[in-house]
């Protein structure tokens, strides 16, 4: 299996040139206005929502608060799919379209949180389309039996991962997550270069992490709060020791931001794909030949 890693680029107001999910979530704030407590506002600068904090609140601008009047809440549902979170869907009945224009060279996709029957990638180079593919999300790992292939119904996959796309600097990268009849959904979307790091040694280990407390009621009962939970991936992958400067250079480019991460070839995936930041990484050097190298990721909500 080979170990790769999605560099992603910025999606802004530059990149995303359209959608079909408006951005109107809440009123956009106004200077002249004034809101009570609880209020939410939006701001197209900042693509964020606002909820107020006191009443008679009127010409502060969220963007310049300090947090005195204003609360950010989440980015507005036209953005979610870009606020480098998993768990704060995107939302449009049917279908959610983007189109894209990527600023660098973007050869790779991953999109996570998805509700969808199927997913659509077209590549446009002016007027003329120069890639359209479309895939089913049903996930057939789920059958394990005659009983469950007839009786266990539907289980669509929640994240897809492509690469080899021509996505040049220019080029128009429509995506279609379609659910027709049902709520298209999606939590985040990586676009960018892939980077294969190097192959993935036997024994990978995939740690699940529960994120839910034990907490207390007024009298003293036990009750669990549910916090959601995440995956910690720790592996070691085998690269060439000349190629060590180029994978210390990729991690370092990626610190810090939601990326993605898939294993390549014809073997399983086994769970190590996700998006996630990488947590560690050590690199002890075999002059020889071959080094092994360790590799912690966590993957976000």
């Amino acid at each position: 299996m080979d170990f790769n890693i999605i560099a992603p680029m910025p999606v802004s107001e530059v990149e995303l040139i359209a959608s079909n999910i408006p951005e109107d979530d809440h009123p956009d704030w106004d200077s002249a206005a004034t809101y009570d407590q609880g209020a939410r506002v939006i701001s197209t600068l900042s693509h964020r929502i606002y909820e107020s904090l006191v009443d008679n609140n009127q010409g502060h601008d969220p963007l310049g608060d300090d947090g005195s009047h204003w609360l950010e809440i989440s980015a507005t549902n036209r953005w979610r799919a870009f606020d480098q979170r998993r768990s704060n869907t995107a939302k449009q009945a049917d279908r959610i379209t983007y189109s894209v224009v990527p600023t660098q060279d973007c050869d790779a996709i991953a999109l996570f949180g998805l509700t969808a029957g199927t997913v659509r990638i077209e590549v446009w180079d002016g007027a003329a389309r120069i890639y359209d593919r479309s895939f089913a999300m049903a996930d057939t790992g789920h059958v394990v039996s005659a009983y469950t292939w007839f009786f266990g119904g539907v289980v669509y996959a929640r994240q897809k991962v492509l690469n080899g796309f021509p996505g040049y600097i220019g080029h128009r990268i429509d995506i279609t997550i379609d659910a027709t009849g049902a709520v298209a959904e999606v939590g985040h979307i990586v676009m960018g270069r892939n980077n294969l790091l190097g192959r993935v040694r036997n024994r990978p280990t995939v740690q699940f992490v529960s994120h839910s407390r034990k907490g207390y009621d007024d009298f003293g009962n036990e009750i669990l709060v549910k916090r959601g939970s995440t995956r910690k991936v720790d592996l070691s992958l085998l690269v060439p020791t000349h190629q060590a400067q180029r994978v210390m250079d990729i991690v370092a480019e990626v610190d810090g931001l939601a990326t993605a991460f898939y294993v390549s070839g014809d073997a399983p995936s086994f769970g190590i794909e996700g998006l996630g930041f990488v947590d560690d990484h050590s690199q002890p050097i075999d002059v020889a030949g071959e080094s092994v190298f360790p590799l912690i990721l966590k993957t976000l909500k």
